[in-house]
């Protein structure tokens, strides 16, 4: 099977995973679970990140890619981080050599492209679905083109160049909070990679040590750490570093040397 570009599709995904910022035990994901059963989708489903930055397609682009090296191939991604749903935003569907991804075009699935080798990206096209929500995307329009997918029907669409998605010239790491989690953590959009460790990091007026674990710091010390994904991560051993520093996403960071 080939694509519109001529690239071929012989595989089909074998996980579905939903990245969304509609809510941990949102309704609105039980309707998207719904509509993918409903369409004979038989691959499992989770949900990957329910709550990601809400109404924050940049932030959520570099959460989005951080978990992708600890995802299985054939993972397909249902991304939902639509604040412009049922306005002049086009949708997408991507495949890269690993996965596949369906989403709006609006940056949000810029940074999973970046970090792939092969991508191929068109505009999803499906005239034949009844009429439906202009706000609800998400149900209405990606779940049913993710299970074509599913089911080895590729979505038409006009063939673009990935450069030309939203966001691709967005910066490789963005030095800002990008999510913080229930504990006040808070992960930034820095890669840790090999960073010196005597690096000092600001945010808000305080200077930030690293450190390589939670317990080799005192109780309530806030430090920054490279998290479990490869991210810059600031947080506070048994506190939270969000009410420590009064964190929220969107709070710029940079080295003390920089």
């Amino acid at each position: 099977m080939k694509t519109e570009s001529g690239m071929a599709m012989t595989d089909t995904p074998q996980l579905v995973a939903l990245f969304t910022d509609f809510g941990i035990g949102s309704h609105y994901l039980a309707q998207v679970k719904a509509r993918l059963l409903q369409m004979n989708v038989t691959q499992p489903v989770i949900e990957l990140c329910s709550d990601a930055p809400a109404f924050n397609p940049r932030a959520s682009a570099y959460l989005l890619a951080s978990f992708l090296p600890y995802m299985p191939d054939g993972t397909l991604f249902i991304c939902v981080v639509d604040p412009e749903v049922g306005g002049g935003r086009e949708a997408v569907w991507l495949k890269t050599e690993r996965f596949w991804f369906v989403g709006p075009d609006n940056g949000l699935l810029s940074q999973a492209a970046r970090h792939s080798q092969q991508v191929m990206a068109q505009r999803i096209d499906l005239p034949d679905l009844p009429a439906h929500a202009k706000t609800f995307d998400g149900r209405d329009l990606f779940a049913p083109a993710a299970a074509r997918i599913c089911t080895g029907s590729i979505p038409k669409g006009r063939v673009i160049a990935p450069d030309h998605l939203v966001g691709a010239d967005w910066p490789e790491n963005l030095a800002e909070v990008i999510y913080i989690d229930a504990y006040g953590n808070a992960v930034t959009g820095l890669a840790a990679g090999n960073l010196p460790k005597e690096q000092v990091l600001l945010v808000n007026g305080h200077q930030l040590p690293y450190a390589e674990t939670f317990c080799s710091v005192p109780k309530g010390m806030v430090f920054w750490y490279e998290n479990a994904n490869g991210l810059v991560e600031i947080a506070a051993n048994q506190g939270s570093a969000k009410a420590s520093l009064t964190l929220e996403v969107g709070c710029p960071v940079r080295w003390a040397d920089t």
